[in-house]
């Protein structure tokens, strides 16, 4: 497995998650015996700690982002806050692509864990805001913003939800609640083992659906983290992926350690 961890802008290479791939990080939870078995089944991890889109742990041999800006004029690049841990993306002001060969393994088994902190979320209407996602538009987290028209009727229910696309194309989905708080950080774990899927919210037990029959291999397109809309809409941090399913001890183990 190979590891790229920024340091001072000096990239540490290794061969398995160490102390050397954790310098400058002696006090990580991550370092914490409970987190090895965990820790092993990384293949991506984005903390933006070093306010940047580079990842500090890659399993692909292709890993450096595509960074964008948001649509604002004269946005320059995604712009960073403080977060859970360390610093964190601000969702709406950009993001990054990844090349999803060998760090997110989606035509497979696998996992992703990801915290998000709502800020500026309206009601009863608001636009949808976007975690994660391909390229494709496949395989995405995001929250669905409500709509109401003006006579009260709902047009839109608000969910954040968990999507995936079968074979047909068609998308499936999972909700994982509704009326986030601002201010507030909740942990998403994604697992998928197709053509199942399953989602799981602050610790609790998974929701799962399954497709219409296997995704096909060119389903999926790259990974992408952030969005362009210009607006701030909250934080996201410390996003992980996996070479497989979360058990939901491990996902307990990630919520008790970093909740606030």
């Amino acid at each position: 497995m190979r590891m790229r961890v920024a340091l001072l802008s000096v990239v540490v290479l290794a061969c398995r998650l160490s102390d050397a791939a954790w310098a400058g990080q002696p006090d990580s939870p991550y370092m914490q015996p409970t987190f090895e078995r965990l820790m092993d089944a990384v293949t991506l991890r984005v903390s933006f700690d070093d306010a940047s889109m580079v990842p500090e742990m890659a399993e692909g041999d292709e890993h450096q982002p595509n960074v964008f800006a948001s649509s604002s004029k004269g946005a320059t690049g995604p712009r960073f806050a403080e977060g859970l841990v360390g610093r964190a993306l601000v969702l709406g002001t950009g993001g990054a692509t990844y090349p999803r060969k060998g760090n997110v393994l989606l035509e497979r088994r696998g996992a992703i864990a990801v915290w998000v902190r709502p800020e500026g979320w309206q009601r009863p209407n608001d636009h949808n805001t976007v975690f994660a996602m391909t390229s494709r538009a496949t395989f995405y987290l995001q929250r669905q913003g409500p709509a109401v028209d003006k006579d009260g009727r709902v047009r839109r229910h608000e969910a954040v939800q968990y999507l995936a696309a079968g074979p047909d194309g068609q998308l499936t989905c999972i909700t994982g609640g509704s009326d986030w708080a601002n201010g507030r950080w909740y942990l998403l774990v994604a697992n998928w083992s197709w053509p199942t899927f399953e989602l799981s919210v602050n610790g609790q037990p998974f929701k799962g659906r399954s497709l219409s029959g296997m995704p096909k291999p060119e389903t999926f397109g790259n990974l992408v983290l952030g969005a362009r809309s210009g607006q701030k809409r909250g934080l996201l941090d410390e996003f992980l992926a996996f070479r497989r399913p979360l058990a939901l001890d491990e996902v307990r183990l990630l919520h008790t350690t970093f909740k606030r």
